[in-house]
């Protein structure tokens, strides 16, 4: 760590002006009074101004600050609301925070691009910078963020951005400036802080770094970590470089600092006033931490920002110090530094805030490279031919993620229509999921196979529809020579799904006692007389029997029709094969059954053995 020195209380060194060409043109457009000089000195109340583009271009008619849109209302050196519409036409850094990983086969607005929170510090550094004409940006205090800036099936969304004089300390000639963005369709601010200005930078957090303990070289380099998608970033983003080192209580790794070329599509040379990128990649650098203790974050506050001197030129690798202060509950707390690349401290920051998440680890390699991992389990059936593929996926699996996100990663967008129309975080909505996931999971293991790679298909490149009789079938925009047959059924949080070369069916129920007047109505008397024979479990029986009958209806293509009777037993043996005849159609299936703990799942096929596999 590089110690400040004495003259940091007042460093002679100049922040970045705050636009100095910017706000002189906002000056320009009605009458006002500048920041006031003192603490005595009380703003008049503000008063709205007329709609009108912001003067946001240099004299070679590059803009300057780049989230500094329409203005709103203005009372100089006293309040402004700025209206900046994100587009994914424009905001080209969308698509490097985008949730969903899925190229080529989602459009971007499908994929849920998210503003990190760094960047939102720069809208908001930009909005309050009106109304501090002539000083510079020294940091921010009491960052807030409440909820995600996102883009969630849409194109382009309005920001209002707002900032208002909060205080003027005439003493220390800062300007503490509270700024907030709204969201349309929101009334809490999606994020705000206090954003302060003055002529000088200044030096009021002394924060004091231990030395890593139980020290250690993280096994993946960066370049790895980007490329296998252990952070989501694109590469605006990928601010992380050589090695990174971990300890017992933080981090040490280099920033670098990049040119914000691609930002956006049309302004080439951005002027922002903090380095939102870098930034972010802080928060990469706490996510390995995390990581490395199974815990998956997402930055929600900083107590307090300082800067001390201007950013660094692109190209610059700045050292970077985490010390995490807090760990417990929901909550990881950190402490930062970063210098400047030459032996100085750049900046520091005080109790950067994330909330954790704990996923389990097939959860996580699936979000990561949803094209090379499944999230279901196999599940090995005996007679089931080598070729099916038998995937169970049960609530635990995707325990602690959202389920709207993971739909997302998923589901075909003409099935996310069918999603949202079954309610949100309902039951049903859940079940359906699962179903689908395990469905496609089915397919893609099976697609595999026939062709001997390693990678899939995305699970959103394929759709399951409902044919005749109710019957799933799975359909894909993407090269697929061969399709199989699938079948799916879901019980208690828990979905099992087939996908075979021929006609398949599959049920899954969990055994428990059922009241007579369910087995008369599910069979007749011939078929119940079988149960004092069989001997054993009676509910266990009657729940083969209730299954058999729902995976013959799959396989035979003819459903149940509210008619369980329509399907007799005709036969069952001691390995759980139960021979089951369609009285109309006089069509027949050897269904197997089988006992998996507290359940009883029921599979048939066109080229399922129907002898041996032993006793169920």
């Amino acid at each position: 760590m590089k110690e400040l020195s004495s003259r940091a209380a007042e460093n002679e060194i100049l922040p970045l002006i705050g636009r100095v060409f910017e706000v002189e043109a906002l000056r320009e457009l009605e009458p006002g009074e500048p920041l006031p000089a003192g603490p005595g000195d009380s703003p008049a109340p503000p008063s709205a101004a007329p709609e009108r583009a912001a003067p946001n271009e240099e004299p070679g008619g590059q803009p300057v600050l780049p989230f500094i849109g329409r203005i709103l209302e203005h009372a100089p050196g006293q309040s402004i609301a700025v209206e900046r519409w994100l587009t994914l036409d424009e905001d080209l850094h969308l698509a490097d925070h985008a949730f969903v990983h899925a190229p080529g086969v989602k459009p971007l607005f499908a994929c849920l691009p998210v503003v990190p929170m760094t960047l939102s510090l720069e809208i908001l550094a930009e909005a309050a910078a009106c109304l501090a004409p002539g000083h510079g940006l020294i940091g921010f205090e009491e960052v807030k963020a409440t909820r995600w800036i996102e883009l969630a099936d849409t194109d382009r969304l309005r920001l209002r951005i707002t900032a208002q004089v909060e205080q003027w300390d005439g003493a220390r000639n800062t300007a503490h400036i509270a700024a907030a963005i709204h969201v349309e369709n929101h009334a809490a601010p999606a994020i705000q802080a206090r954003v302060l200005f003055a002529p000088h930078y200044r030096l009021d957090l002394e924060l004091h770094f231990t030395e890593l303990a139980d020290a250690y070289l993280y096994p993946r380099t960066t370049e790895e970590i980007y490329r296998d998608r252990h952070l989501f970033h694109g590469p605006v983003y990928q601010s992380l470089v050589g090695r990174i080192v971990l300890g017992d209580r933080g981090a040490a790794g280099e920033l670098l600092v990049k040119a914000p070329e691609i930002m956006f599509r049309s302004i080439r040379e951005p002027q922002f006033l903090t380095e939102p990128a870098l930034l972010d990649a802080v928060g990469q650098l706490i996510g390995i931490w995390a990581m490395q203790r199974e815990r998956y974050v997402f930055p929600i506050s900083i107590g307090k920002l300082e800067l001390y001197r201007p950013t660094p030129a692109p190209g610059t690798q700045c050292p970077v110090l985490i010390e995490i202060t807090r760990d417990e509950g929901k909550l990881l707390v950190a402490d930062v530094e970063i210098q400047d690349g030459a032996g100085a401290v750049w900046m520091r920051i005080k109790d950067w805030t994330d909330w954790k998440f704990r996923w389990e680890k097939r959860l996580l390699n699936f979000r990561r490279l949803p094209t090379r991992y499944l999230l279901s389990h196999a599940l090995d059936l005996p007679s089931l031919p080598p070729s099916a593929s038998c995937r169970m996926i049960s609530s635990e699996d995707i325990a602690g993620f959202d389920t709207g996100l993971l739909a997302r990663f998923c589901l075909h967008l003409d099935e996310m229509h069918a999603f949202t129309d079954l309610g949100s975080n309902t039951p049903g909505q859940k079940h359906w999921l699962l179903g689908r996931i395990a469905a496609k999971d089915a397919v893609r293991d099976w697609l595999a196979r026939q062709s001997g790679t390693e990678e899939m298909l995305h699970p959103a490149a394929l759709i399951v529809r409902n044919g005749e009789q109710g019957r799933p079938e799975v359909a894909t925009s993407a090269d697929a020579t061969q399709l199989p047959q699938i079948s799916i059924s879901h019980s208690d949080n828990r979905a099992i799904a087939i996908a075979h070369a021929g006609a398949v069916g599959v049920d899954i129920e969990p055994i428990r006692p059922r009241q007579s007047s369910f087995v008369e109505t599910m069979a007749g008397e011939s078929e119940r007389s079988l149960f004092g024979i069989l001997g054993g479990d009676s509910d266990e029986w009657a729940t083969r029997i209730w299954c058999a009958k729902e995976a013959a209806a799959k396989f035979l293509g003819l459903g149940m029709n509210g008619s369980p009777k329509a399907y007799e037993v005709q036969a069952i043996g001691e390995n759980g094969l139960i021979h089951i005849l369609h009285r109309d159609s006089g069509r027949t299936a050897a269904v197997r059954t089988v006992r998996r703990e507290e359940f009883v799942i029921a599979y048939v096929g066109s080229s399922i053995t129907k002898t041996g596999g032993g006793h169920a």
